[in-house]
């Protein structure tokens, strides 16, 4: 369906799968005290899957695995720096000797985090599977580009066999699933050719060539970053909402386990969308799933 006849359909998460949601009560918890994806009613992950409810003649489930970006170049400068002094002065500029934040590749800790996620979470995930995601989507920042490869590399390598005979991996690419919108140039894309340039059609080490899809008409130079507006709470949940949106447009009924790499605040915005508790201080490179 075109994006101009879609409506918006109503996504609400469901308890009792992991340690961030157990119960319909829960509450926020502080993602560096809680295990968030400890599963709390099953033993393994096939047992949680074989467990979510079948489809009905109006509703829908899915298990999605959104992924926060590894550490990016600006992520380094906050911490660098520290929040009141990146407010200040370093958010609006554009890098410092340690390197560039204009949609920010990750750094080499940024690799790192991202390569752990994909042996600690998405191989012990796939290996009791025993198969992909259905669908990948993915924020069009490079960052996310970059911890996609970083993070799934390690499944694609040891199960080539769940990738055999595809010529290439689709992975479609969303705006509306792109960091919040503000004056920080970390969260401006830089031109679409530039970053086809870097990263289109990238080959893993098993093989498997990585091909973004993105959406119709997508315009060379960034046309939603601004220098003056800062996209309020409402805004951002009101485009992610048509960003969740569009993914269960892109997606059939059997297609059941979706991966979607994208960034803190749209995370934030998804769980309030989906009346998840909120977790808190979530690192970069982590994962959250939610039913």
């Amino acid at each position: 369906m075109t994006q101009d006849k879609k409506q918006l359909i109503e996504i609400k998460a469901l308890p009792g799968y992991f340690a961030a949601f157990p119960t319909s009560e829960s509450r926020d918890i502080d993602a560096t005290i809680v295990n968030h994806l400890d599963l709390i009613n099953h033993t393994t992950w096939k047992e949680l899957y074989d467990s979510i409810p079948q489809d009905t003649a109006t509703h829908e489930y899915k298990l999605l695995v959104v992924a926060r970006h590894g550490q990016g170049y600006h992520n380094a400068a906050i911490a660098r720096y520290g929040q009141d002094l990146w407010m200040k002065k370093w958010s609006i500029l554009n890098g410092d000797e340690h390197g560039e934040w204009l949609d920010s590749k990750l750094t080499p800790l940024g690799q790192e985090q991202v390569s752990n996620a994909g042996k600690e979470v998405l191989l012990p995930m796939i290996t009791d599977l025993g198969f992909l995601p259905h669908m990948f989507f993915s924020s069009p920042m490079r960052r996310c580009l970059e911890t996609f490869i970083g993070s799934w590399n390690h499944v694609f390598n040891t199960y080539p066999e769940l990738i055999k005979g595809q010529a290439s991996l689709q992975v479609k690419i969303f705006e509306n699933i792109r960091e919040v919108f503000n004056t920080h140039p970390c969260n401006e894309r830089v031109e679409h050719s530039v970053t086809i340039n870097e990263y289109q059609d990238y080959k893993t080490p098993s093989g498997l060539t990585i091909h973004w899809e993105y959406e119709d008409d997508y315009p060379e130079k960034d046309q939603l970053w601004d220098t003056e507006h800062w996209e309020t709470r409402e805004e951002i949940d009101a485009r992610i909402r048509d960003g969740l949106t569009s993914v269960f447009y892109n997606v059939n009924p059997d297609d059941k386990l979706i991966s979607i790499t994208c960034h803190s605040k749209v995370i934030e915005s998804i769980l309030r969308i989906t009346e998840h508790p909120a977790i808190n201080k979530l690192d970069t490179a982590k994962i959250v799933c939610i039913v």
